[in-house]
């Protein structure tokens, strides 16, 4: 396996290290897309592509990515959108460079490992922490709650609501499983509880309500983690159900999170009709129409950044009416997506983008057991597999630039030679 210089191995390091700090905020001023140019910059310097290469030819998960790539941009040469199949390949690049230079290194050590993912929690932390303040700030100027809301909350961050509250789940995810292992990302004992405390609120505030289901979900599997690993069920299962009800008194005690579970209430039962003047999700039409795009293309797809607009034109046919908090409006008067990774990507490309993104996500499982890191790659699996099953997540950067780091960073970099030392 090829390694880096100390010298190149130092900023090379340190590149990944900025890039994960910057993850969470994405600011204009400071793009966090910096920090792969960096890496890609020194991975380059190093040269010995001989070696890069023959490491790279035997990496399924960078060979996974690769194809997902290529489709996407095959799919540019019969669109019918040459400007967005542009702008996808471009924002999608993430897909092949990470792949290509966490693929192609020496795996981290277990220290500079820990100390990517502490970073990535801690500027988590630190932006819910000063969104917190400065929502605050802003009530008490203009006494309005709705700062402390979804997209209102996270004025300071680049990345919007439905990404963050999948990085905040993944962040709660990677703190709470290395506590219960005792091998705590944090070493202070009372900065990991507020720092838990401080997720599990800012979950219910961004107010994505896949997140909370996946938070009971997480919570769930970390508590057959402590069961395995002999820290008595009694204590589990307390520590499992006064987790959960707490935060599902919050949930319901918060004026926000309770309407978005009424809301969730009425489009649960005006799933097949409207009843008393409610209208289900728009999903439900979304998903449809996307199914008829997907009937009607099922080999090649409609070609890269063309699927929007023949799911558009088919949702100028669909006359339910929805409320937006102030108006009605119809699906045809707004530009939307499919909400769904995989029904964005089978629109897209066709049959095999699917299969590949499938993939992506099933093959791993079947090669977790002897992976130092297998615990945090299911988590990280699970929660992203969730969150693409309501938003289209790859449509966007922050999804693009999550996934494709930390799924290169957990599977495409090879983690053998600590295999045998590891202990989840």
């Amino acid at each position: 396996m090829p390694q880096l210089s100390r010298y190149w191995s130092i900023l090379f390091f340190g590149s990944l290290l900025y890039y994960v700090l910057l993850m969470p905020w994405q600011l204009k001023w400071l793009p966090v897309t910096l920090g792969l140019m960096l890496a890609a910059l020194f991975w380059l310097l190093q040269l010995d592509f001989r070696k890069k290469l023959q490491a790279l030819s035997g990496n399924k998960y960078s060979t996974l990515l690769f194809a997902s790539y290529l489709l996407v941009a095959l799919g540019a040469l019969y669109t019918t959108e040459d400007d967005q199949a542009g702008k996808e390949l471009f924002s999608k690049l993430p897909l092949i460079l990470w792949p290509l230079i966490l693929g192609s290194v020496q795996a981290l050590k277990r220290q500079k490992m820990d100390l990517v993912l502490r970073s990535f929690v801690l500027s988590s932390a630190l932006l819910v922490l000063i969104s917190f303040g400065y929502a605050l700030y802003r009530y008490y100027t203009f006494t309005d709650p709705v700062v402390f809301y979804f997209a209102d909350l996270l004025i300071l961050s680049g990345v919007p609501p439905h990404y963050l509250g999948m990085y905040v789940t993944f962040a709660y995810a990677l703190l709470m499983f290395r506590l219960i292992q005792g091998r705590p990302l944090i070493k202070n004992l009372g900065l990991n509880v507020l720092v838990l405390a401080l997720f599990i609120v800012a979950i219910i505030l961004i107010w994505v309500r896949m997140q909370y289901l996946l938070f009971i979900l997480v919570n769930a599997f970390l508590v057959a983690q402590y069961f395995k690993a002999k820290k008595g069920r009694k204590v589990a299962i307390f520590a499992f159900s006064g987790l959960v009800l707490t935060f599902i008194v919050l949930l319901l005690a918060v004026p926000g999170p309770r309407k978005r579970l009424l809301d969730t209430y009425h489009e649960l039962r005006s799933f097949e009709q409207m009843i008393e003047n409610k209208q289900t999700n728009p999903r439900k039409f979304l998903w449809r129409e996307g199914a008829g795009v997907i009937a009607e293309n099922f080999w090649s797809g409609v070609g890269t950044g063309a699927e929007n607009t023949a799911l558009n034109n088919r949702l100028e046919e669909v006359d339910a009416i929805f409320w937006d908090g102030s108006n009605t409006y119809q699906l045809y008067e707004m530009r939307f997506n499919y909400h769904n990774s995989f029904l964005q990507t089978f629109a897209a490309n066709g049959f095999f983008a699917f299969l590949i993104l499938l993939l992506i996500f099933a093959y791993p499982f079947f090669k977790l057991r002897k992976h130092p890191y297998r615990t945090e790659t299911r988590l990280f699996l699970w929660i992203c597999l969730f969150s693409f099953m309501t938003e289209s997540m790859l449509q966007r950067q922050a999804g693009v630039l999550f996934f494709s780091f930390f799924y290169a960073l957990f599977l495409c970099m090879p983690h053998r030679e600590e295999i045998s030392s590891a202990r989840d």
